[in-house]
């Protein structure tokens, strides 16, 4: 590579330029790119990512859960028999859900969760209490 410079060098009354040799600059790399992602870690077993129906139902899952287990430190500590408390709980929800969705959904999710619930403790005593025999397709205790 060539570089020119300018210095006064006085021939006659002619300002001549000064040539310089630059020598090949050796094992340096010159770049100016410079990185966007630096320290960045790739991620090894990345989680799949959820529609956002999936995640409004891991949530409204969630948030069911804590209001039940505030529920039931209510419960316990009441003066009220369990069943009848719990009876209040269901009753207002079921009241509020009737009134605030279309009634053939409020169906639906009435007799699905009801299903839901009673195959659940049908497979609960099943594992746990063998000696009870359970009518699988009707899901109840014989």
């Amino acid at each position: 590579m060539i570089s020119i410079t300018t210095h006064k060098s006085i021939i006659g009354e002619k300002i001549m330029p000064k040539i310089k040799k630059i020598g090949k600059q050796k094992n340096k790399k010159a770049s100016n790119v410079v990185p966007l992602r630096r320290g960045v870690k790739p991620i090894e077993a990345a989680e799949p990512v959820l529609s956002v129906e999936e995640q409004e139902r891991k949530r409204t899952n969630e948030f069911a859960r804590k209001i039940c287990d505030e529920i039931d430190t209510f419960v316990v500590e009441s003066k009220l028999s369990a069943d009848f408390a719990y009876y209040h709980f269901l009753f207002h929800l079921k009241q509020r859900t009737i009134l605030n969705v279309s009634y053939g959904l409020f169906k639906q999710a009435n007799d699905a969760s009801s299903n839901e619930v009673i195959k659940n403790l049908a497979e609960y005593h099943k594992e746990n209490f063998p000696e009870l025999k359970t009518d699988a397709e009707n899901h109840t205790i014989q």
